[in-house]
């Protein structure tokens, strides 16, 4: 018989969080007040930018593809929605990681918070990561905005090489949420936060709500409830 593992964030540095999120009326698919905590201001979509698998290190994002194809770029835009995504037409197949930031969004997002973060601490968490790997609670490391990629180099022995998951100062001015399958990340933060993240030129964002679908199918007509 399988065994099923239990799993509570009572007691972790994930507790305060994982106690404002939730979905105060139910629908269909998934929505961002699952992913980011309730209270923030403003929150964002960050979309994971595509790599060709060619070999050829050229990048294409969500806009430029959609806007090629004629369709609209909005907050709950699903990958299953664009065209050619496997090489049609004599194009590469294009791909972008689930769970994972690329890394030109990752340091983009990172110099726009550590510019309002100042001196902080910063956690950063695998939650799902941490339980797939056989962790016995989520794995949270604090250290400077800087010491993001260390975070990550350290922690990929025992979660992957994914995430994290979840960023926050240690006054919870912001969070940053990467779900492990999905192909954006989702922000929660002030207003000012917000316009200077949606005014970086190296990410692709949009406002988004906490009513926002977020899942695969968001914007698929026969999945919309």
């Amino acid at each position: 018989m399988a065994q099923v593992r239990e799993w509570t964030y009572d007691g972790t540095e994930l507790a305060w969080l994982q106690e404002r999120l939730g979905r105060p009326v139910t629908g269909p698919g998934h929505v961002v007040s699952e992913l980011v905590p309730s209270g923030f201001e403003a929150y964002l979509r960050v979309f994971h930018r595509f790599e060709a698998t060619d070999g050829s290190g050229r990048t294409r994002k969500w806009r430029t593809w959609a806007e090629a194809a004629g369709i609209d770029f909005h907050p709950e835009l699903s990958h299953l929605s664009l065209p050619d995504r496997h090489g049609a037409g004599g194009e590469p197949v294009w791909t972008t990681e689930a769970g994972d930031l690329d890394g030109r969004s990752r340091g983009a997002l990172a110099r726009c918070l550590a510019d309002v973060t100042g001196d902080q601490d910063v956690c950063f968490a695998y939650d799902l990561a941490a339980l797939c790997w056989g962790e016995a609670e989520p794995l949270v490391r604090r250290a400077s905005m800087a010491g993001l990629e260390a975070v990550r180099e350290e922690a990929a022995d025992r979660v992957g090489s994914a995430g994290p998951e979840f960023w926050w100062p240690r006054d919870r001015s912001w969070v940053v949420t990467t779900d492990y399958d999905l192909l954006s990340t989702y922000v929660g933060c002030s207003q000012e936060t917000a316009e200077r993240i949606l005014g970086e030129d190296e990410l692709e964002a949009l406002p988004v709500t906490p009513q926002t679908r977020v899942d695969w199918y968001a914007d698929r007509p026969q999945h919309r409830g």
